[in-house]
């Protein structure tokens, strides 16, 4: 299957599948400045701008396939 998405797709995409936490120290999480509030249980990214959309789609699915381990 093919889908085409936009780049605020994507984005949407990973900003709702955060990382499970044995993925907080990947590299592509930190490249996109992935922080998590213990206090508030909330993600953020501060740097999701840096990242192409080919990172932004690999990001995802390490996301997404975080949650499965």
């Amino acid at each position: 299957m093919k889908v085409e998405l936009k780049r605020t797709e994507l984005e949407a995409l990973v900003k709702g599948k955060p990382p499970y936490y044995n993925e907080f120290d990947n590299p592509l999480v930190k490249k996109a400045g992935h922080r998590y509030s213990d206090q508030y249980g909330r993600t953020d990214w501060s740097s999701l701008d840096d990242l192409t959309d080919k990172e932004l789609y690999e990001l995802y699915i390490i996301c997404k396939n975080s949650w499965d381990k």
